[in-house]
């Protein structure tokens, strides 16, 4: 999946932090679309960049997404 005129990306990342953010945006009832082109290549006889996987979520609640995944960075940040 690439964006389109439903979904955005919001994060691209190591598979842990997109399983954080997943489970994050998950409790608020948003749930993103994760897309490993890695794991997808491999089946396809294509490959991708290890350890990035793409998130996505519906335009709609792209807004309140962001902000959720702002907040989980900056708090890995701090920590």
């Amino acid at each position: 999946m690439e964006e389109n005129e439903d979904y955005k990306r919001i994060y691209t990342g190591p598979t842990v932090i997109i399983k954080m953010l997943q489970s994050h945006l998950e409790e608020v009832d948003i749930y993103p679309i994760v897309k490993d082109n890695l794991s997808s290549g491999t089946w396809g006889g294509f490959g991708g960049v290890p350890g990035m996987i793409q998130l996505f979520v519906h335009r709609d609640e792209y807004d309140k997404a962001e902000k959720i995944v702002e907040d989980v960075l900056k708090n890995m940040e701090s920590e």
